[in-house]
């Protein structure tokens, strides 16, 4: 196995679903009335939360599947039309972003702010989920497992970096270099979820 084409697969397949450049905006959006202080605690929290979250569903991914029964066929299967979906939803952009605010205003406290709708479902929503486990359980042999986990570390730590640096980044691309960026992980990550679905079909046609 070739080490480092699985490891870019596996970031760059979690870092698309993130997608942390397209939520810049709904960061800013959800932080707006948050001072500068309250919200780099929300980032810092949301960034734990969700990286911590999807460690340990992919860490205890292969024990979930067989409580549940389910193939990792199956899971590509139905991961890749979930996938898809959410592919979608991204490209609706404006929708998606007005109803996470919604939610976020909701919030009485950074600490809420950041678990809900930051961390889950924006960061670690279940498309994350189910790539995570997909990649995890795919990996036969400890290196490539660790691998994943390195992608998934990195990739939430860029989380991290585009925070911090938010109001730059929204300054240099500007609303609709965002949006452009989101829509473009959007093609790629329906890209992903075909190649997901077609490969859990053939393997249960196998």
């Amino acid at each position: 196995m070739n080490y480092l084409d699985f490891f870019l697969k596996a970031f760059v397949t979690i870092f698309v679903i993130v997608d942390p450049p397209g939520n810049i905006p709904l960061f800013m959006s959800l932080t707006e009335s948050a001072s500068d202080e309250e919200r780099n605690t929300v980032s810092k929290k949301a960034t734990l939360i969700a990286a911590v979250l999807l460690l340990f569903i992919v860490l205890t991914g292969n024990f979930i599947l067989e409580v549940f029964r389910i193939t990792l066929d199956g899971l590509r299967i139905a991961g890749g039309i979930l996938l898809f979906v959410i592919s979608i939803d991204i490209l609706m952009g404006e929708r998606r972003k007005r109803k996470y605010v919604e939610e976020g205003r909701e919030s009485i406290d950074t600490d809420t702010l950041a678990t809900f709708p930051i961390a889950l479902p924006l960061y670690t929503g279940p498309g994350a989920i189910t790539a995570g486990i997909v990649l995890y359980s795919t990996a036969e042999t400890m290196i490539p497992k660790l691998l994943v986990i390195l992608s998934i570390v990195v990739t939430y730590l860029i989380v991290r970096v585009t925070h911090m640096y938010s109001d730059k980044i929204i300054g240099l691309l500007g609303k609709s270099g965002s949006n452009i960026v989101a829509r473009l992980m959007a093609i790629f990550l329906a890209a992903i979820a075909v190649e997901y679905f077609f490969a859990g079909v053939m393997g249960k046609l196998a």
